[in-house]
């Protein structure tokens, strides 16, 4: 196996990275290696030096929509994640690093009196993650506010695009299965007051506060499942939560995950957790909804590496 050669000493390489240490629900085995960049160059190198030595890999973000395999990836994992903002203001238009934590920047845009972006919030991750999944909370989310990305492939190449080419879909782009990496973002936004935008922060924190688990006590991802499309003349998603709960959900385990006692669509981990329980529970509270209300959930969360269950056509290493 062949292992990857560095040269510039500005660049963190971890060599046999757990991923259990780069995942809020702090599940899973190693990689080959984690590349920690911080900076568009950083990444730049990392991507060529990896590409130009013929050796796979991945890249995450904060890694709060993931769960890595109790057996880790076999490949490099870049991690594009910055301590320090990279953010600027162009008039109306706010241009940031996908590696940037995605609260800091609706901090940053709620403080300059900025409307588009307050309702991300509280929103664990990165901005490039939170396109990827075209991130977003009470019925609004990052694709109706990106003006433009900046991709890198996997050679190293930039590109810019708008979002017709992203194809931003509820809590999807079409960069889930594209090998580009999103560099940095370019949102148009609006106007706003800066005092109701500070109001409307805070009470979003507090409820996300009350209804969500803390990272730090209670390791998770999230939502597990993505709300579901309407099934009635409300013309509204309905909760996924709702689903679950009402057939009884919370009372499902497997292992050492279990149900979020204040939310049935979110597991969390538990003593003796292992990222096999969590794929293991994701499936009974798929077929609990299905065979009460024959609805099919679609995941929200993303799978890393092997897993027993995972379907044999699936080959890539993200899923």
């Amino acid at each position: 196996m062949s292992t990857l050669l560095i040269t510039d000493n500005k660049i963190d390489l971890r060599i046999n990275a757990r991923l259990e240490e780069y995942t809020t629900f702090r599940l899973g085995g190693c990689s080959r290696g984690l590349i920690h960049c911080q900076t568009p160059e950083q990444l730049e190198y990392a991507v060529k030096q990896l590409s130009n030595q013929n050796l796979p890999f991945i890249l995450i973000g904060g890694g709060s929509n993931l769960v890595v395999s109790d057996q880790g990836a076999d490949c490099y994992v870049i991690r594009y994640v910055s301590e320090t903002p990279d953010i600027k203001r162009e008039g109306f238009d706010v241009i940031v690093s996908g590696a940037t934590n995605l609260d800091t920047l609706a901090l940053y845009s709620v403080e300059q009196g900025l409307e588009g972006l307050v309702y991300t919030s509280g929103i664990p991750g990165t901005v490039g993650g939170a396109v990827v999944g075209n991130a977003g909370a009470f019925g609004k989310q990052v694709g109706d506010v990106l003006k433009s990305a900046t991709l890198m492939d996997t050679k190293g190449n930039l590109k810019e695009v708008g979002p017709e080419t992203l194809d931003f879909r509820y809590r999807h782009s079409n960069l889930k299965n594209r090998d580009e990496i999103v560099v940095s973002v370019r949102f148009g936004v609006g106007a706003g007051d800066k005092e109701k935008l500070m109001a409307e922060r805070l009470e979003i924190l507090r409820t996300r506060e009350e209804k969500h688990p803390n990272l730090k006590t209670h390791p998770c991802a999230g939502s597990f499942f993505r709300n579901v499309e309407p099934t009635s003349k409300a013309g509204r998603r309905q909760a996924a939560g709702w689903f679950l709960d009402q057939a009884g959900g919370k009372k499902l385990s497997c292992g050492g995950a279990v149900i979020f006692e204040k939310h049935a669509n979110i597991i969390v981990k538990a003593d003796g957790c292992t990222a096999e329980d969590v794929f293991n529970l994701h499936l009974q509270m798929y077929d609990l909804v299905r065979r009460h209300f024959n609805i099919k959930l679609v995941r929200e969360v993303r799978f890393v590496g092997d897993f027993a269950g995972k379907p044999k056509e699936l080959k890539g290493v993200i899923w």
